[in-house]
């Protein structure tokens, strides 16, 4: 399938319809706002999104107010987004491994905030890895534009395995700072990151 997104989304997005896979873009914390909010005009003309906000961080009044600015009607946007809200891994893993095939309809699938489950430090490695396996899984079993939105979070000792599996999964991966006005982001031009805040592996930003 391919799937064109907004003009305002080329920051994390090629221009022009987008082939099948996973794209994910890392950045702070008004990540996931700021992507659905920039999702605004494709959702007026009838696109819908399945959301997976596993960061619980779902702005439904963001978009609202977006709406309004532009002079549409909330209440014929809001339904076009499907939200599911795991809140731990396994049960994200479960969503995206078993629930997603069956429900997914060809809509663009949104990922959002996934790293904070993984790093849930009171989780044994082994769940972890476990639970990473069948996200991976998921994400090759439904045949979705997939836009992994990452916010950027310390990581615990010895999770630098998952945005790294995420990472090699990426069709394309882009890292955004905050830019200008407080909720506007742009692309950093970098070739060796590492997103921990600590020494360790380094993951490659390919645009």
């Amino acid at each position: 399938m391919r799937l064109a997104l907004p003009r305002s989304l080329e920051p994390i997005v090629p221009s022009g319809p987008l082939e099948a896979g996973l794209y994910t873009a890392l950045g702070p914390s008004l990540l996931p706002a700021w992507f659905l909010q920039a999702l605004c005009p494709a959702l007026a003309q009838g696109t819908r999104v399945f959301w997976i906000d596993a960061g619980n961080s779902f702005d439904a009044h963001g978009l609202s107010r977006t709406a309004q600015a532009r002079g549409l009607d909330p209440r014929s946007i809001l339904p076009r987004v499907n939200l599911a809200r795991p809140f731990n891994v396994f049960q994200l893993q479960t969503m995206v491994r078993s629930k997603l095939p069956a429900l997914w309809k060809g809509e663009l699938v949104v990922l959002s905030d996934p790293l904070g489950p993984f790093y849930d430090e009171d989780l044994p490695s082994e769940e972890v890895s476990k639970a990473l396996r069948g996200l991976l899984e998921g994400l090759r079993r439904v045949p979705a534009v997939w836009m992994l939105l990452a916010v950027i979070r310390k990581r615990p000792e010895g999770r630098q395995d998952v945005l790294q599996a995420l990472a090699r999964e990426s069709k394309r991966l882009t890292l955004l700072e905050a830019h200008g006005q407080a909720r506007h982001l742009r692309p950093i031009e970098k070739e060796g990151l590492d997103f921990s805040g600590e020494p360790g592996r380094k993951i490659m930003v390919r645009r």
